[in-house]
């Protein structure tokens, strides 16, 4: 190594961290060398020393002073910033015009042509109304001429579930889990 080593590069000798090179340069060169014990000297007296701890005082001080700082510091403006939208809106009102039309659906369609395939029922999340069991719950709520019960404050379920006694209530939970197998 012609060059002197840097000073970080004199740190990394210090605390064994350098390179193979950059050790032997160090043990080989006296103007290296003599930064080397410099430095080492220098931070033995820096672990000597004793730095009285700051008041609490200066600490809030300087928190406030960050704080103050940061507050004060520019916000970053981003000068296209209005873009981003506009081309945003750009490529929806793109694809909105390049999109083919649509074919045309006609108001009355046509009757399956006859065939002799089995027709596939549709499907229904809903049980049959043979075995739905809410069925009966949901009909005494509904009005004797036949509209829905509303439900608004102090009518409907939830009046009707406030207005129940301790028993009443009792009887009611036990009524719903036999209904449905002790699943509540």
């Amino acid at each position: 190594m012609t060059r002197h080593l840097t000073d970080e590069q004199l740190l990394d000798v210090l605390e064994d961290e350098a390179a193979i090179a950059g050790r032997e340069h160090a043990s080989g060169c006296a103007a290296c060398a003599m930064r080397v014990a410099g430095l080492r000297d220098t931070l033995q007296r820096a672990r000597r020393a004793e730095v009285p701890e700051p008041s609490p005082l200066y600490w809030q001080a300087f928190r406030r002073g960050v704080g103050r700082r940061i507050a004060d510091e520019p916000r970053p403006v981003r000068p296209l910033g209005w873009l981003v939208p506009l081309l945003a809106t750009a490529a929806l009102v793109a694809v909105v015009v390049a999109r083919p039309p649509r074919a045309s659906v006609p108001l009355r369609p046509e009757p399956p042509p006859a065939t002799s395939e089995a027709v596939v029922p549709a499907w229904s999340a809903l049980p049959p109304a043979e075995q739905d069991g809410s069925l009966p719950v949901l009909e005494a709520f509904v009005v004797a001429d036949g509209e829905a019960a509303a439900w608004e404050e102090g009518r409907g379920l939830g009046a009707f579930e406030a207005g129940l006694s301790d028993e009443e209530s009792q009887a009611l939970a036990d009524g719903l889990r036999q209904s449905k197998g002790g699943a509540l």
